[in-house]
C-alpha cells in the first residue's frame, strides 16, 4: 500500500488511546484500530467514486466548508461519541447517507462482520471516519488548498493509496442509490438517554495526532507527483436525499436563479417549493404561505445548528439574494412534550439562530423576522412519535415578494 494518512495512523496512535477506545466498545485494540482505518478508507473511496458528479461534489464542498477543523476533537471532548443521539454521530451518519445512500446499511454490516464489533460500534466508527474526513476537507477548502477542480484528483490519489484498507466487500464501484432513511434528531429538542462514557482524553490525543498526520501527508503529496487513476466510466446514479425526518426528497436537480447562480437542490425539497411560489405571479403572500425547512438540524436541547444545516441555509440565502423583494418570517415550533414555557423559549431561540445565520450570509436584517410559536399550530398528532417529529420544525412565511 502507498504512503497515506491511514497507513501512518496505525503506528502513530498512542497505546493509551487504543486501549481507551477498545475498553469503551468492549473489543481488542487491534480490532478498534482496524475499524477506524477501514472507516476512513471507505469514506475516501466512496467520495472518490462519485467525484465526477458535479452536483454531489458541490454538496460535499458546502458541507466541508461548514465543518470546523477541530470538530472531531471538540465532539470527543464533550462526550458526543458515547451518545448515539449526539449531533456528532447523527451528523456523521447523515453525511455517510449522502455519500453511500442505500449502501450504508450494507457497509455497516460489512464492517461489523469483518471486525466482530456490534452494529452500534461499527456505526459509531463509520460516523467518526466520516466526520474526520469532512473536518480535514473543510480545513483544506477554507485555506484554498482544495477546490472543486482539485478535489477529485486528491480523492483519487488517496483512494489508490488506501486500496485494500476498506472493509472487505464494501462498495468499490458505482451502485444505484435508493432512498435511505437516517435516524437523525429533527429540528426541536427530544429527551436523550445518556450512555456510559469513559475517559476521552486519549481520544482527543489520537484524533489531533491524526489531523497532524493528514496535514503532513497532504504537504508531502504536493511535493512529489503521484499518478491519478482514470475515473470509472460508469455514471453513478444521482444521489437520493432524505429530510431530517427521513422523508424522500428525491434526487438533486439544478435550479437556475435570476442572478446566474445555479443551485443543486432536492427535487422535492423546500427550496423548489419556495422558488415556485416566488415565481408564480398568481400566488400572493398571506398567512398560509408557510414552507417547512426539511434539512435543518440542531444540537439536542439547544439552538446551535449542526454543520450539515449550512447546505440548506446557503440555498435559502442564495434565493433571497436573487429575489431581493422577498421578506420572510422564520417560525420555530415544538411538540407538546415537556414544559410549555421552555418549549416556547427554545422555539424562539432556534428561530433567532436561523435568522442570525441568514444575516451572516449577507441577508439584510429588515427582510427577516424570527418568531417562536412553541407548541402552537401542530401539523401532526402529538400522541404518536411520527406526529411529534412533524411538529418539531422550523418554517418560513413569505410576507413579501
Amino acid at each position: 500500500m502507498q504512503n497515506s494518512y491511514v497507513a501512518s495512523l496505525s503506528a502513530a496512535l498512542p497505546t493509551s488511546a487504543i486501549q481507551s477506545i477498545a475498553t469503551h466498545f468492549g473489543a481488542s485494540e487491534r480490532t478498534i484500530l482496524d475499524g477506524v482505518q477501514s472507516s476512513i478508507a471507505a469514506v475516501v473511496s466512496g467520495l472518490s467514486q462519485r467525484s465526477s458528479d458535479r452536483g454531489f461534489l458541490s454538496q460535499i464542498m458546502q458541507l466541508a466548508s461548514a465543518t470546523p477543523e477541530n470538530a472531531v476533537a471538540s465532539a470527543l471532548s464533550n462526550g458526543s461519541l458515547a451518545n448515539p443521539a449526539s449531533s456528532f454521530l447523527t451528523g456523521g451518519t447523515q453525511f455517510l447517507s449522502t455519500v453511500f445512500g442505500s449502501r450504508l446499511g450494507a457497509l455497516t454490516e460489512t464492517l461489523s462482520n469483518q471486525t466482530g464489533l456490534r452494529t452500534t460500534a461499527a456505526t459509531a466508527l463509520l460516523a467518526l471516519g466520516g466526520q474526520t474526513v469532512l473536518s480535514f476537507l473543510g480545513g483544506r477548502v477554507r485555506d484554498g488548498s482544495v477546490n472543486a477542480n482539485s478535489l477529485p484528483g486528491f480523492l483519487a490519489k488517496e483512494s489508490d493509496a488506501l486500496h485494500g484498507t476498506s472493509p472487505t466487500g464494501s462498495p468499490n464501484r458505482p451502485i444505484a442509490v435508493t432512498t435511505h432513511k437516517v435516524d437523525v434528531d429533527p429540528v426541536i429538542a427530544q429527551s436523550v438517554e445518556k450512555e456510559r462514557s469513559n475517559s476521552i482524553l486519549p481520544w482527543i490525543l489520537g484524533l489531533l495526532l491524526a489531523a497532524i498526520l493528514l496535514g503532513l501527508w497532504w504537504n508531502r503529496s504536493h511535493q512529489q507527483p503521484v499518478a491519478v487513476s482514470q475515473p470509472v466510466t460508469t455514471t453513478p446514479a444521482a444521489p437520493a436525499v432524505t429530510s431530517s425526518t427521513g422523508a424522500d426528497l428525491g434526487t438533486l436537480v439544478d435550479a437556475a436563479l435570476p442572478d446566474s447562480t445555479t443551485l443543486h437542490i432536492p427535487e422535492r425539497g423546500v427550496e423548489g417549493k419556495l422558488l415556485a411560489f416566488i415565481k408564480d405571479p398568481s400566488r400572493t403572500p398571506d398567512k398560509t404561505s408557510w414552507f417547512d425547512f426539511d434539512r435543518l438540524l440542531f444540537d439536542t436541547g439547544s439552538a446551535t445548528l449542526q454543520p450539515q444545516s449550512a447546505e440548506q441555509l446557503n440555498n435559502i440565502a442564495a434565493i433571497l439574494k436573487a429575489y431581493p423583494a422577498v421578506h420572510l418570517t422564520i417560525g420555530g415550533y415544538t411538540d407538546n412534550t415537556g414544559n410549555a414555557a421552555q418549549n416556547l423559549k427554545l422555539s424562539q431561540d432556534r428561530a433567532d439562530s436561523v435568522v442570525n445565520q441568514l444575516e451572516q450570509m449577507n441577508i439584510a436584517p429588515d427582510r427577516l423576522v424570527a418568531k417562536g410559536y412553541g407548541e402552537d399550530h401542530p401539523v401532526g398528532d402529538n400522541a404518536t412519535a411520527e406526529g411529534r417529529a412533524l411538529n418539531r420544525r422550523i418554517s418560513m412565511l413569505v410576507t413579501a415578494k
